[in-house]
């Protein structure tokens, strides 16, 4: 009863990591800026590591950090002289020592860095699954809302803000949107599994589908199987869930591109 129980909350906290950052992954992949998810699910690990050294709510402090690195990216305009990949480079590498320099200093390093890298899901509490639930549902309303809008800016800035769309504002929104999920996320499955769910079944999705949003609901599908699948090779073979899936979701990129091509 228990271990039905157990993989129940599980499976829910899989669905809800899995879809939302799929869906999310297609506009960062589209704006070639996969490196974003990669800074947000370090700038989130950073907050969590500095909760874990002052005995505060991990949750609240990954969220924080990535929020603020969210807008900071998006709000704060980039110099000419540079790309805004650099800029993104330059805040993952900043983002990724702070994490490995403030897990060191830890009395618990090890198996928090364990943790925060890789993830749990199978440790997932009630509460926690129900955030993660939340989470998604708030995701899917803002895409059902505002999808239309994030795409244009995604796909053309300049002709967003000629139809008269408020680039900036919207580009923003999005930026905080993935930010809170990512921050949500990291600490029930890892900064791993985060960043590959932002950016592996989108382009998995991109090679197969022809229409756009045809591409959001198989990445979304993609994302959704290789997490569950993921969690049942864990449970079945004493496997950690976290690298189990993101093998999965890496395999999957080229077997899609090979069928496609072959198709």
């Amino acid at each position: 009863m228990f271990d039905a129980a157990f993989m129940r909350i599980a499976l829910v906290a899989s669905i809800a990591a899995s879809v939302p950052l799929s869906v999310l992954g297609v506009y960062l992949v589209i704006r070639r800026v996969v490196f974003l998810g990669l800074v947000l699910a370090n700038a989130a690990t950073v907050g969590a590591a500095l909760a874990q050294i002052v005995n505060g709510p991990p949750e609240l402090a990954a969220v924080v950090t990535a929020v603020a690195t969210a807008f900071c990216l998006g709000a704060l305009p980039t110099p000419r002289r540079v790309s805004a990949e650099s800029i993104i480079g330059w805040a993952y590498a900043a983002a990724a020592s702070l994490t490995v320099l403030i897990l060191a200093g830890a009395a618990r390093a090890d198996a928090d860095t364990l943790h925060l890298l890789y993830g749990n899901v199978l440790a997932v509490s009630g509460s926690h699954a129900i955030g993660l639930v939340a989470v998604a549902i708030t995701v899917g309303l803002f895409v059902l809302l505002f999808g239309s809008r994030f795409l244009l800016v995604t796909f053309d800035a300049e002709a967003a803000q000629v139809a008269g769309v408020h680039t900036r504002r919207y580009s923003l929104a999005l930026n905080l949107l993935i930010g809170v999920a990512a921050a949500v996320t990291v600490h029930e499955v890892g900064a791993l599994l985060t960043f590959a769910l932002l950016t592996l079944p989108a382009m998995a999705s991109l090679l197969v589908a022809r229409r756009i949003h045809t591409v959001f609901a198989v990445s979304a599908l993609i994302g959704l199987a290789a997490v569950c699948l993921g969690l049942i090779a864990a449970f079945e073979f004493d496997l950690p869930p976290g690298p189990v899936s993101v093998a999965l979701l890496a395999l999957t990129v080229p077997v899609i591109g090979v069928l496609s091509r072959w198709r």
